[in-house]
């Protein structure tokens, strides 16, 4: 288990983020647009969550406890010249629980049905029927082609410049927005260093400030 560091971002010339109404007009975007479902929920589930990409496609299913409505992230996908395998996540801190919401349930239990009609037409040749997100033939899922997929789905529209790591900030924001508190929010995103994370999204700290600022002259006059 590698130590946590720190990242410097100065410099790096920082990517547009959608804001909630933005985030709004994509979900209706994914709700509309013709594209594969499970294509789909592996969209909402990294838009829900802020996981990684890596850390989604190695949930497996002891990972999902519908009945406590939490999420378990304990692995990443490996993913090197089309080689696949589970690691341990670089630091103590991208080992988290999660909380789990009714629609994100729902998700889930979706994606169980439709891998269970997989499993039912390709019996035991189905590689790994333990993990959540596979191929149509129950390998790993390729991290590449779910961000060639994701490229496909978003050509043609407004949101053509979002990647898959960009719908992580896409959540942080909207929980920062939210006025949960940032070390909160560290935490969820599995991040070892709340400095970091208030680097990264030092512009949405400053609104959010601002709105505090404002809340409270509003509430003493």
């Amino acid at each position: 288990m590698q130590k946590c560091h720190s990242s410097k971002n100065k410099g790096k010339k920082k990517k547009p983020v959608l804001d909630e109404e933005q985030t709004k007009r994509f979900m209706d975007l994914i709700e509309t647009k013709n594209c594969d479902l499970d294509i789909k929920r592996m969209i909402k589930v990294l838009l829900y969550t802020g996981m990684r990409s890596g850390e989604m496609l190695a949930l497996s299913w002891n990972d999902i406890n519908f009945e406590d409505m939490t999420i378990s992230i304990e692995h990443n996908l490996a993913d090197v010249g089309g080689k696949h395998w589970l690691t341990t996540p670089k630091t103590e801190s991208s080992i988290r629980t999660i909380g789990m919401s009714q629609t994100l349930a729902d998700i889930f239990r979706e994606q169980k049905k439709y891998q269970e009609q997989l499993i039912e037409a390709l019996g035991d040749s189905f590689a790994h029927p333990e993990m959540v997100f596979t191929s149509a033939n129950g390998n790993y899922r390729d991290r590449t082609s779910l961000g060639t997929s994701f490229r496909r789905f978003l050509k043609g529209t407004k949101f053509e410049f979002l990647t898959l790591h960009q719908l992580r900030h896409c959540n942080a924001t909207l929980l920062l927005n939210s006025g949960i508190d940032l070390k909160v929010v560290s935490e969820h995103l599995g991040r070892c260093d709340i400095g970091v994370t208030a680097n990264v999204y030092a512009d949405v700290l400053k609104s959010t400030k601002a709105k505090v600022a404002n809340l409270i002259e509003l509430k003493l006059e």
